[in-house]
């Protein structure tokens, strides 16, 4: 019974106790240029995904969008062709009552792949033949 008591207190401390996250900061991310990979493909994905609307017109009025610019041209048009294809092939919403035509996830579909592990995988591997050209 002791025992129980002590571990239920311990559970009741462990819980009280303060969680610690930390912020996003570029300044202090693990790898900007990775990040910088990964923005670009995103903001593509979107911004393809909106093609012909004025939003990114407006966004853009505000919005810098990305702070580093230390991707290779080649990189660059490599995180592009990646956020329009994943744009291109955006299924059909499965379960969305009220859509319209036109309508679809496509900011949840971008930021979805944004966070992948593929997206992950081919960010390092861009990453590693940047570092074998310096």
């Amino acid at each position: 019974m002791k025992y129980i008591f002590f571990l239920g207190f311990i559970l009741i401390l462990n819980s009280c106790a303060k969680n610690s996250y930390s912020n996003f900061d570029y300044n202090r991310a693990d790898n900007p240029w990775i990040d910088a990979f990964k923005d670009q493909a995103f903001i593509t994905c979107l911004k393809e995904s909106y093609a012909h609307d004025s939003i990114f017109k407006l966004i853009e009025k505000k919005d810098a969008l990305n702070p580093y610019d230390g991707l290779s041209l080649e990189s660059l048009q490599k995180a592009r062709s990646l956020g329009k294809l994943i744009s291109k092939d955006i299924p059909p919403p499965s379960m969305c009552e009220n859509c319209t035509e036109g309508q679809n996830y496509y900011m949840a579909t971008c930021f979805h792949y944004y966070k992948s592990k593929e997206l992950d995988s081919i960010a390092n591997a861009e990453y590693r033949k940047f570092l074998a050209l310096k």
